[in-house]
């Protein structure tokens, strides 16, 4: 059984724990609020974009572009995308899992698949399990655009150059700060996601011709799709954080009241004992 001192310790342990704890949740829920106002931010943008390359995909035969070109799989790459950092609860975790199951289930090997990753928590889980491991890129704190645009030039140039015939990203979907959902997402080739737009595209001139613009237009909308999934693990991963920090400092809570109470009964059941040890000496020297 422990003693009061010992007792006095974990008190005070589980107290520093608990303010250390709520301070992660705050600052997780500030980088959250930043998060969610950039993904708000892209998303008109993103959208244009799509709109732009579904009325042009109707009007020329813009498959023969190698980027929306379909062709035989002969060799794929995996893009897991997980965070730098832990103490986010399962985020990574479950990433993981997703990503392994969809390499089963895909019936994929280490001969016909590569795996790239964005974050170092699912790189150092898969470079101790698997031999054919690619680019490692870090996750900023903050994504920009040029992070994003630096990711999606590489991998557009290996797909052109025939390094791989499909490209797959699997990564969180922001939700809410207690949910997050796991998208697996194809980018290459490219199909573009159907969009409405309210302003009828006829009404635009395109200079030189649309062959140049949709050249043009591609790269864009493969950085900007880039950026939308690295603001959306970066999002998850901030809401993660803070329900983890949150469930950690309730825990503390729970535990500190439990502690204190068990030191309470000790401390009671010590103040007890000396008071009869003090009575059961004054009546022996009585009766002596």
């Amino acid at each position: 059984m422990a003693n009061l001192r010992d007792l006095r310790k974990r008190i005070s342990t589980v107290k520093s724990t608990k303010q250390i704890t709520k301070a992660m949740k705050m600052v997780s829920a500030s980088k959250l609020r930043r998060s969610q106002e950039s993904l708000l931010q892209i998303r008109p943008y993103a959208y244009k974009i799509i709109g732009i390359l579904n009325s042009l995909k109707e009007r020329m035969d813009v498959f023969e572009h190698p980027l929306l070109r379909k062709r035989e799989i002969k060799r794929t790459r995996i893009i897991v995308v997980s965070s730098d950092r832990g103490l986010c609860g399962s985020y990574n975790s479950n990433i993981i899992k997703k990503a392994e199951t969809y390499f089963r289930e895909a019936e994929l090997n280490e001969e016909n698949c590569v795996f790239d990753f964005v974050g170092k928590k699912a790189y150092e889980y898969f470079k101790k399990r698997y031999k054919n491991i690619g680019d490692n890129y870090r996750m900023d704190i903050n994504p920009s655009y040029e992070s994003a645009a630096y990711i999606a030039d590489r991998l557009i140039t290996n797909y052109i150059e025939g390094d791989f015939d499909s490209l797959v990203v699997i990564y969180n979907e922001f939700k809410s700060a207690m949910t997050q959902k796991i998208v697996v997402e194809r980018m290459f080739p490219i199909v573009p996601p159907e969009y409405s737009d309210e302003i009828a595209i006829d009404q635009y001139l395109y200079e030189p011709n649309k062959e140049k613009v949709i050249s043009e237009l591609l790269p864009k909308y493969v950085s900007i799709k880039a950026l939308r999934i690295l603001l959306e693990s970066t999002a998850s991963e901030h809401g993660a954080r803070m329900t983890a920090m949150d469930n950690a400092t309730r825990n503390s809570e729970d535990m500190m009241k439990r502690l204190s109470l068990k030191y309470n009964r000790q401390r009671q059941a010590a103040i007890t004992t000396e008071l009869m040890e003090i009575v059961g000496g004054k009546e022996a020297l009585e009766n002596g």
